[in-house]
């Protein structure tokens, strides 16, 4: 049967096409089937075009049993004996009495898809044999499904081949998505940044460092990727740390209570006077927006500012009467041997320097020192100003407790001679506004 392919429909449609009959010969091209393939003319069977035999053989009985073949992918030799990746579809016609009379068809040439398919998957096997390399268990799955892409060999050693499971099932041996999931951090509220996180695995007992970034998938999918350090060791190590740490503070702060004990316990009258003192300069520094770590290095100063008076005779502490100027001036050197007391302990605050400055005066007036406004350590003027304060409103071998208010004068009328300004305001806030208290017990 004669085939008419003169129509400017065949000749010129920008795709190249043939007829050929069942047994191979080709019949008829178009000029866009030579340029794809830059065909042979010599060449007049069109089985004889493919690269692979079996490929030719698969084509034509896939051909002969659908009677219509789509998208089959191959490669097909050109004139220069070059394979070129070709794309066939291709239907039988056949007459009246069902008889096969010839084959036409398309090719088209997607040798440039087969080549960034292939950079594609290069790049893929390149990335995943990387990920295989990494000693810890790692998984790529998706955010929608929670399924599986990919477990690293670390990962395949623990669990098996998981690929296309749930996450949350074969990693947790939860029935529905984890309640700690972080895709909603890695995906939306933090998008593009890496998510750190630790984690105690409940079924293996053990803490894992977790990793996690939304990544790009070959196939175009935004994917989760996590990958799990196991921090077991570490992690016990630093609660056993954390533990020993607490039980140091816990001698640290007893020594220091102690300490404080026997210094009150030589003088019944200042019972409980380094504990308010600490109290009020604590709460002073606080109104003031100190940080808690310094708070608390006024806080140890406060409970040992009177360490010094450990070695004064109990007839001076006890005595009933005003001082002499020879007493006094042994009053007054307290101050110094309370630093020559602490000097070589190593506080993480300058404890030692506040106990010293405490009984400074900003115009000088203070001891031991006379030290002047720019030389006294603010925790010092904030010491000294609760000292004061305490000291006035409690009982002394000499004289009776004065009220409160009159203490309060007492700061305000050396403010920003004696006392810091900013130190007298906000003591002064504490009592009259903020109806500050000392604690029972104190």
């Amino acid at each position: 049967m004669e085939i008419e392919t003169n129509s400017l429909y065949f000749k010129e449609i920008p795709l190249g096409l043939f007829a050929i009959h069942p047994e191979g010969q080709i019949i008829e091209t178009n000029s866009f089937f030579v340029e794809v393939l830059e065909f042979n003319p010599n060449q007049k069977n069109f089985y004889h075009l493919f690269a692979s035999p079996a490929d030719s053989l698969t084509w034509h009985t896939l051909l002969e049993t659908k009677g219509v073949l789509t998208g089959f992918e191959t490669q097909l030799v050109n004139a220069h004996s070059q394979p070129i990746w070709v794309e066939i579809n291709a239907r039988e016609v056949k007459n009246t009495f069902d008889h096969t009379l010839f084959y036409v068809g398309s090719i088209q040439n997607i040798s440039n898809r087969k080549q960034l398919e292939n950079e594609t998957d290069r790049k893929k096997n390149e990335f995943l044999t990387i990920l295989n390399h990494i000693p810890h268990p790692l998984y790529i799955s998706d955010p929608d499904t929670h399924a599986l892409l990919f477990i690293n060999q670390a990962l395949h050693q623990k669990l098996g081949n998981v690929v296309e499971q749930k996450c949350y099932r074969v990693l947790h041996g939860y029935q529905s998505p984890c309640i700690f999931c972080t895709n909603q951090t890695i995906f939306e509220d933090r998008k593009n940044e890496t998510l750190i996180w630790d984690f105690f695995n409940q079924n293996e007992k053990r803490w894992y460092r977790c990793i996690d970034k939304a990544i790009p998938w070959p196939d175009g999918r935004t994917v989760r990727y996590e990958m799990a350090i196991d921090i077991t060791k570490e992690k016990r190590i630093e609660i056993q740390f954390k533990m020993t740490l607490e039980n140091l503070q816990k001698t640290f702060e007893g020594t220091v209570q102690a300490i404080s004990d026997m210094v009150e316990m030589r003088d019944p009258y200042i019972t409980g006077h380094q504990k308010r003192v600490a109290q009020l300069a604590c709460a002073i520094a606080k109104e003031m927006g100190y940080s808690p770590e310094r708070i608390n290095g006024i806080r140890i100063a406060g409970l040992l500012h009177d360490i010094g008076k450990i070695y004064l005779p109990r007839e001076i502490l006890w005595k009933p009467h005003h001082l002499t100027d020879i007493e006094f001036n042994m009053i007054k050197n307290h101050p110094e041997v309370g630093y020559q007391i602490l000097k070589n302990i190593h506080f993480p605050w300058p404890v030692n320097k506040i106990i010293l400055q405490h009984h400074e005066k900003l115009d000088g007036s203070g001891y031991p020192k006379g030290l002047t406004q720019e030389s006294i350590l603010p925790e010092a003027k904030i010491l000294m100003v609760a000292d004061t304060i305490e000291a006035m409103i409690s009982n002394r071998p000499y004289r009776s407790s004065l009220h409160l208010e009159e203490a309060l004068q007492e700061i305000l009328r050396y403010k920003n001679t004696r006392y810091d300004a900013d130190v007298v305001d906000t003591c002064l806030l504490l009592f009259t506004k903020k109806e500050f208290q000392f604690e029972p017990g104190n």
